[in-house]
Order: C-alpha cells, then structure tokens, then sequence
C-alpha cells in the first residue's frame, strides 16, 4: 500500500518515526516535504507554558530526527512550499496535481500548520491527522495539559481524517493513556509512546470508510496563561509529595477472599457484590507479607494465589486447600498471576515470569510445577499476566508485553498450547488503562463470554472492569464494556475468579509502616538484578 506523509524539512519526532515503522514491509512511504514552514509568535503571557515546555513536551518521545537519516522503505521525496492564508496553509496546485500522479491510499500529517484541506475533487486521498486528547472532551492544545489541569485520569488520542474545523474531523482510531498527577512529562511520554500503535489501524479505517463514534463537541482550547500554569505546577509538586509520602510510608496490605457471587451476576449493571461481612477470607501464612492474584485451581484442588516471601520479597505459587498452604513454585524467582488451562487431563499453569524469564508452561503436579517448555511466540518479549482460553479448537492469549507497559493489550492463538502462536489481526485489542490488563480467567457466563480487566484510572488495584466478548475466531474480535466493579469499604478489586457459585477475588487496605520504603527499594533492586529491560511489574510490590 502507498501511504504519503506530509513533513517539515525533513523533520520527524522519534514517536512519528515509530509510527512509519510499524506499518511494515507492506507499506511504501512517499514524502511531501514542505520547505518553508514559519514558527507563530510566542507571547508573554505564554511565558510559563514554554518554560515547562523545555521538561516535559521536550522529551525523548519528541526529539526531531531527519527522515534521510533513519530511512523507513521511503521511495521518494518531493519538495514543495505552501501557500499561506494568514495562519493557514494551503497545498499548492503543483503539488496537487503530484498526488493526483501518485495515487497514494492515505496521506499523513506529521508535517505542517493549520492547513486547509482541498475539496474532493482536487484530493481524493484522505489526510490523516493526530490529536492527542478526546475530541468529546478536549479539542486543541496543548496535548494532555487541560487534562491533568482539571484531574482528569485519563487523555485520549485519535487519528481524524482532517476537516477544514479543528481536531473535528472523523475519527478512524482512537486510544486513551493513563494521566499521572505528579508529572506532566510522564503524562505526555506514556501518551507519545502508545501513539505509534494507532496508525495501521487508521489507515485500515481510512481506507474501508470506517468511522468511530466520536462526537468531537469538546471545548476548543489554547495555550494556558502563566496563572493558569502556576496552579498547575503547584498541584503537580503537591500530588508529587504525596506520592513519595505514600511510598516512603504507606504499604498495600493484599488479603484474599471469596464469596457467593455467580458470575452471570458480574455482567449486571446494577448489581452490588455481597459486602465484606459474607466474605471468607484465607489466612495469611505466617512467612509470607500478602496473598493476591486467587485463581481457582484447574485440577479442582483449592486455591492457587501468588504469596510474597516476607524474606526474599519474591511471589511464590501457593496451594490453598482449606487451612493447608503449600508452596508450588521454585522460591528463588518470582511467579505470580497462576492462570491456568486444562488440556486432555492434563493441568498447566503459565504464570507471570516477566521479571526472568521469557513466558514458561508449567505442568501442574501433586507435588509442585514442573517445566512443560515455553510458549512460542517468535519474540523475546515477556510478558504481563498471561491469560489463556481454549476456544473453537484454538488456544488463545490475552497479556501484555512488559515493554509496553499495562495499557497495551494484545491477543495471540494458536491450534494447541505447545505450537507456535500468532499474533491476532485485531491486536492490539485495547490501548487504555481501563481494562487492558488482564484480571483473571476468560468466563463462560449465561450463553457468553466475560473478559475481566484491571481499571488503574486512580489508584492500582483498585477495581476492573468487565467486558463482553462479542466475538471471538482467527480473524475478528469484538468486546463491548458491561460495567466496573468494586468493593465495599475497602480497595479493589484487583483480580477475580469464578467456579460454580463463588468468586475469589484479591483486596488490599492500605497500611501504615515506617518499613514500607524499604520493602520497595527492595522489590525495585530485585527487579533491576532479575535484567528485565522493559517497564518494572509494580505490582510485585504492590506500589501506587
């Protein structure tokens, strides 16, 4: 396919170039170049705004290369100037009729101003265009600042197939990032970083004539005012106090419970979950700081939780069966999330491994988890809570891959466990931090299927959020959001089970402690000794 992209001087943010080079093989790019862009006048009382521009817009995820440096499968470049109508530009007629020569399937904007956009009969391709922020919402500039100004959890980000009215064009993919409140530079490189995954999809969209549902009726916002600056600054330093006040001194104290609830019931709306007085709640062992991440075993026997080593600081695979705990995993690296398959009577269990190992099968054994091999995914990427199902004589796989983080998450299948499987065409399934990590086993509730996925919005591990799959095969997958799910009087939760009537499920409480920083350098030291290249798993040490 030839997609075009419009540039300035041969200028390309590393987040852009990521873009480019996701397409693949099967895309030839073709480049407009503009040579004589101007810069817009900067204002006084702008003044502040470019001051936290220079820490936080400025970062690695913006940094400008030059296209002929890098080379991404470019097959030509074509130098043009725009036409100017006060602040707009305006495509030149000699560089109109070039791509009415090229034909190219879609033309991105990586390049250029306000631009005014030709009609249909001088340009048939499309131009697409990024806006970082829900255009619902948030329409204009800067990207993500308004956002975390007004305590907003989340930013969106869209491609538009450009209109003549700012960031009002049709959507053609859309994805949400995680806002942190103690610092505008983490908010924009999170969002920068995921950016790169929405173009393919986009052009897909583009080109099939399929549209979101975006309204595009947010406010029109401009650059903040210096007092509008301060204030964002003075709650930015306050949320980061507070954050290294709770880390210094507050830990989560993870608990285990399980109670009457069908799943069927996890799919209504405005059904509660039954209050903490009618849970039975697992005892602790005493070597061990927390039990989390409950699944139900799938040989029948009891309960399968990762219990964190009060001494190592390492999760280990527990077996609880009324008030027996026995370790299952190997003590000396961390396992968690013991998700689990049947298969042809036998029982394996393809826990998280990410902070050592690519992900491993395990064979579950009276007497512990023995080595099965590894999943072959024809990557070295590890990855975050694996989940799998066995479905329609296929083997599916929901996770993450560590590198990208919580907020990425993607689906393979295979014809069995043991064969190489393949990434979906439909993944990534979901860029957000509500429900695109995974919260526990795929369920067969009332006729359908849920997917459970973890909301960390606000704080981690408190709440998920419940999906139903639509549609599942090799080629298509749909899920519509039923509802969010919470408990009462404490926090989460974080990871929830079901088995006949009864769900088990993970809750924390958070806990003072004068040892709680120091259990966290701890947790952070094993990860930085363990070699993982990519994002920490927070949750090792359960960590805001």
């Amino acid at each position: 396919m030839k997609v075009a992209v419009f540039l300035d001087n041969l200028n390309i943010t590393e987040w852009q170039l990521s873009a480019l080079q996701a397409l693949g093989k099967d895309y030839r790019i073709i480049i407009y170049n503009c040579i004589n862009g101007k810069s817009g006048r900067r204002r006084l009382r702008h003044a502040f705004y470019y001051a936290i521009n220079l820490i936080s817009i400025r970062n690695p995820q913006t940094r400008l290369v030059n296209i002929r440096d890098i080379g991404v499968g470019i097959g030509e470049i074509y130098d043009f100037s725009a036409e100017y109508e006060g602040a707009w530009q305006r495509l030149p007629p000699a560089l109109l009729a070039k791509i009415a020569r090229d034909q190219p399937a879609v033309i991105v904007k990586f390049g250029l101003s306000l631009l005014r956009v030709p009609p249909a009969t001088d340009l048939a391709a499309p131009i697409l265009s990024y806006h970082h922020g829900d255009p619902d919402l948030y329409r204009g500039r800067p990207a993500g600042f308004y956002e975390l100004y007004d305590g907003r959890t989340t930013m969106g980000q869209i491609v538009q197939i450009l209109s003549n009215s700012l960031d009002a064009g049709k959507v053609v993919a859309f994805a949400e990032t995680k806002v942190f409140p103690h610092s505008y530079r983490a908010t924009l490189i999170e969002a920068f970083k995921r950016s790169p995954l929405l173009l393919k999809q986009a052009i897909g969209n583009a080109v099939a004539g399929t549209v979101l549902p975006k309204s595009s009726e947010g406010r029109n916002y401009r650059l903040p005012g210096n007092m509008i600056v301060a204030k964002l600054c003075a709650r930015v330093a306050w949320a980061m106090v507070r954050r290294l006040a709770y880390g210094a001194l507050v830990e989560k104290a993870w608990q285990v419970s399980t109670a009457d609830f069908p799943a069927e019931l996890a799919a209504v709306q405005d059904t509660p979950f039954p209050p903490p007085s009618c849970w039975n709640t697992l005892v602790r062992p005493a070597s061990y700081n927390f039990l989390a991440d409950p699944f139900f075993a799938p040989d029948g026997r009891g309960l399968l939780v990762e219990a964190l080593h009060a001494r190592s600081g390492k999760g280990e695979i527990l077996r609880i069966e009324g008030d027996e705990a026995r370790s299952l995993s190997e003590p000396s690296c961390h396992h968690s999330y013991p998700g689990g398959i049947s298969l042809d009577g036998a029982h394996y269990l393809v826990p998280e491994v990410s902070l050592w190992a690519r992900q491993r099968i395990y064979r579950l054994a009276d007497d512990g988890l023995a080595h099965a091999g590894d999943l072959q995914l024809g990557m070295e990427e590890r990855l975050l809570d694996p989940t799998l199902l066995d479905h329609d004589g296929r083997i599916f796989l929901f996770a993450n891959i560590a590198e990208e983080g919580s907020g990425v998450l993607r689906l393979w299948h295979a014809p069995s466990l043991f064969d190489r499987f393949e990434e979906h065409p439909a993944s990534p399934l979901l860029i957000s931090p509500a429900g695109s990590r995974m919260a526990g086993a795929i369920v067969r509730a009332g006729g359908s299927l849920l997917r459970f996925g973890q909301d960390f919005r606000g704080e981690y591990g408190d709440g998920l959020i419940v999906f139903r799959i639509a549609e599942l095969n090799v080629s298509a997958y749909r899920e519509t959001q039923v509802r969010a799910l919470r408990l009462e009087g404490v926090k989460g939760p974080h990871t929830m089970n079901f088995q006949g009537g009864s769900a088990a499920f993970d809750w924390y409480r958070d806990r003072f402690s004068l040892l709680a920083g120091v259990r966290r350098l701890r947790g952070l030291r094993h990860g930085a000794k363990a070699g993982l290249a990519g994002e920490r798993r927070v949750n090792l040490i359960r960590q805001p």
